[in-house]
């Protein structure tokens, strides 16, 4: 049977819809405030775990930075394969060939192509062809569907691999991570063969590291390569983005930005996972006379002045949001900077719920950073293994509502609100970065090949699609 699609967003809500009171309610959704009481047991059990697991995790993490390797750039591809010419678009076998199939994100991704794009050529790649068949074979069968899927055998570290999948399909997407650990082959081979490519990691450095060392190659290729393509960091790039337009018409530059986020949202294991990875494998600076994110030599700088723990806000207080270190990193690579841009995101909150979400927030970081902890938390499942994702019913009852405020340059005030209808870590970023596969699809080969985030190079088209099913944008 198909999973049922939630009930369609009313038609061209307003700004004062979105951001009503009565908007959550009306879609059956519902924020979880903390009461005095669940503050109080919050504090008494983190400040002091935190107190202990700090300064174990700092001792735990300098003993690993002095025993492992120096990080290394990524190996180059090998010349036999770098200097292939790449097949014209015509030529390949496949529209979009996905990635991670056999995670919980690939399967989500797999099922929206075959529920809303059933006549593109599909194809999926993997390590293990028995694992990624079993994996078709469920999706078909919640879709009711016999629709032809192409099977591909590619491992992660495998040059010809690669390069085969890359070179037999218009469009890669994937949400195999993490990335800067498995994904610097596949985008690699995309980057010399001209292959457009969409990810959902949110792995900052790593898409630095690719801006670097990929963009002038798939700028003679022609592939357009697009990383944090879900919920890192969608919701908030288009969100700046349009803030961004909106002062352009009335000649002003978008000089701050106060973004609060609202969400019901599911904990990621992959996300868990990237995030380990990252601090115990650290990704080598490629060295430049700038911050390769940016792209160019812009004048101005984002500024990110998050708060990191608890803030008023422009209409109440704010508390600490993780993903805000990345969503500031996104904005640099799409913003056009004439001067300094300030960033400011937090979690839209009550003072009570600011805090008990912000100690219970540091109190789980600190544990992730022990090695022996992290392995008896997963081990017990109280925090989710790579792979793994919500029920059903639980990706329903998500949602993510991102209200901006942009102020101009000259003092003109502009609001936004962006808002997605269901889990935004998986259903709807496994809908994001489908929709940004097809987007390229489409217009991929009318842009100039490079490395990007999809706020600067797709996202008109892009939002286009997202606001046919789910999502909800205004500007004004």
């Amino acid at each position: 049977m198909s999973i049922p699609k939630a009930s369609p967003l009313p038609p061209n809500p307003t700004f004062a819809d979105l951001t009503s009171p009565t908007w959550l309610k009306s879609r059956n959704k519902r924020s979880r405030d903390a009461t005095f009481f669940q503050t109080l047991k919050t504090s008494l059990i983190a400040l002091p775990t935190i107190t202990v697991l700090a300064p174990l995790a700092f001792l735990s993490q300098t003993i690993l930075s002095n025993t492992r390797s120096k990080p290394t750039l990524p190996d180059s591809a090998p010349i036999a394969l770098s200097e292939l010419k790449p097949p014209s678009q015509s030529d390949r076998k496949y529209d979009i060939t996905i990635v991670g199939v056999t995670g919980f994100t690939g399967k989500l991704v797999l099922e929206y192509y075959i529920q809303n794009y059933p006549n593109l050529k599909i194809a999926v790649s993997g390590r293990n062809l028995d694992r990624v068949q079993s994996a078709v074979s469920k999706v078909q069968e919640i879709c009711s569907s016999n629709i032809e899927i192409g099977i591909l055998k590619a491992d992660a570290g495998d040059w010809d691999g690669n390069f085969e999948v890359a070179r037999n399909t218009k469009v890669v997407v994937t949400t195999a991570g993490p990335f800067a650990k498995i994904g610097d082959k596949l985008i690699t081979a995309c980057a010399h063969s001209g292959t457009h490519y969409a990810d959902i990691t949110g792995e900052t450095g790593w898409v630095r590291s690719n801006v670097a060392r990929l963009g002038s190659i798939a700028g003679e290729s022609g592939g357009v390569l697009c990383s944090l393509c879900g919920h890192d960091s969608v919701p908030w790039e288009f969100s700046v983005k349009g803030l961004e337009e909106k002062m352009g018409e009335t000649g002003e530059d978008l000089v701050k930005v106060v973004l609060t986020d609202e969400i019901a949202s599911q904990a990621s294991g992959g996300t868990i996972a990237t995030m380990v990875d990252s601090v115990e494998n650290p990704i080598a600076n490629v060295k430049s006379t700038f911050d390769p994110i940016y792209g160019t030599k812009k004048i101005g700088k984002v500024i990110n002045a998050s708060p990191k723990f608890i803030a008023k806000g422009p209409d109440g207080w704010m508390s600490f949001f993780m993903m805000s270190l990345v969503n500031a990193e996104a904005v640099k690579r799409s913003v056009n900077l004439n001067q300094n841009l300030e960033y400011v995101e937090g979690e839209r909150v009550t003072f009570l719920t600011g805090v008990n979400n912000t100690l219970s927030l540091y109190m789980g970081l600190c544990a992730l950073y022990i090695p022996p902890l992290r392995k008896f938390l997963l081990s017990k499942k109280i925090i989710p293994n790579p792979g793994s994702g919500p029920s059903l019913k639980q990706q329903q009852n998500g949602y993510l509502r991102v209200i901006g405020t942009g102020y101009g340059s000259k003092g003109t005030i502009a609001k936004s609100c962006i808002y997605f209808d269901s889990d935004p870590g998986y259903r709807d970023t496994a809908r994001m970065v489908a929709e940004a596969g097809a987007t390229l699809l489409e217009v991929g080969g009318k842009k100039e090949g490079g490395v990007y985030t999809p706020g600067a190079v797709i996202r008109e088209e892009m939002t286009e699609k997202l606001l046919k099913g789910g999502t909800a944008f205004v500007v004004e």
